[in-house]
């Protein structure tokens, strides 16, 4: 019983850091410049597509193929916010009109998906092949890259937020988007290194988890809904309640799914977040 406990807590912690990734990005975003980016998956779409065609394609170094999905999917999350997004900021009803472009573009991106790549479902070569077995505890290779590469790319966040000038930038922009103005802060830049910064996360977060699960024009709709889902029961615009919601949505699924089937956990799932939403309406670590 204690393996089978253990089995389920290294499974939760991958599915946490997936989701805790995903909706990192998101929750930047919003708590910088008020939108739900509903395009999101997407990024998240076109990252796996990077893995698939840069390594498992043309056979470039898996650490490269992170690191490229980062920088394109970044530089495309930047183009995005100037020419969409950030125009929207500056008219009535900013809520409404960004969720209408963004759920438009995640329609335009997929659209996009199926011309380009086809509507198949693509598998990404594993890079790390093989299992670890020990004190009766199984895990792929593949996985462990996952949760130890994964918590790296949170690592590397949460330092730049508090190490460095264009953090501090990014959390006084959170806080008060005027007061940081007043003080010389480009708000404007910092909307766009913010936009790039969640997109390149859940881009890379696409190439991470491309080889344990499948990659097609569709996926990021999934993605989307356990991210918002995430970012509504640690919190809109909260970093640490990012992450915390995602590792508490990848334990409720990992050991759900040892108990129940697929939809009963999706059913507490969404009893969770509504019992959340009574509750604490801002989220578990949101702002009052």
């Amino acid at each position: 019983m204690e393996f089978f406990l253990l089995q389920g807590v290294l499974n939760g912690v991958m599915l946490g850091l997936f989701y805790a990734l995903v909706a990192l990005g998101l929750s930047l975003i919003f708590g910088i410049m008020g939108i739900v980016n509903f395009a999101h998956g997407e990024m998240y779409m076109l990252g796996g597509y990077v893995a698939y065609y840069l390594f498992g394609i043309f056979g470039l170094n898996y650490f490269a193929s992170i690191i490229a999905a980062l920088i394109l999917v970044g530089g495309l999350g930047a183009l995005l916010e100037k020419i969409i997004f950030r125009p929207l900021t500056t008219r009535p009803q900013v809520a409404l009109t960004s969720l209408i472009a963004g759920l438009g573009l995640a329609w335009v991106f997929q659209m996009l998906a199926v011309i380009c790549f086809g509507e198949l479902d693509k598998k990404v070569p594993s890079a790390f092949k093989g299992i670890i077995s020990a004190a009766g505890i199984v895990i792929s290779k593949e996985r462990l890259a996952a949760i130890i590469l994964g918590s790296f790319l949170i690592l590397m966040l949460n330092l730049f937020l508090r190490r460095t000038k264009a953090g501090s930038a990014i959390r006084a922009v959170a806080q008060d988007k005027e007061a940081a103005a007043l003080q010389g802060v480009n708000v404007n830049r910092i909307s766009a290194l913010s936009f790039s910064i969640g997109c390149g996360l859940a881009a890379s977060t696409g190439v991470l988890m491309a080889p344990i699960f499948i990659i097609n024009p569709f996926v990021g709709s999934d993605v989307i809904l356990k991210a918002f889902l995430v970012v509504i029961l640690g919190g809109l615009g909260s970093i640490p309640g990012a992450m915390l919601g995602g590792l508490l949505m990848g334990f409720i699924e990992s050991f759900g799914c040892l108990f129940f089937n697929v939809p009963t956990v999706n059913v507490l799932s969404f009893i969770l977040i509504l019992i959340t939403l009574i509750v604490r309406p801002q989220g578990l670590l949101g702002r009052d």
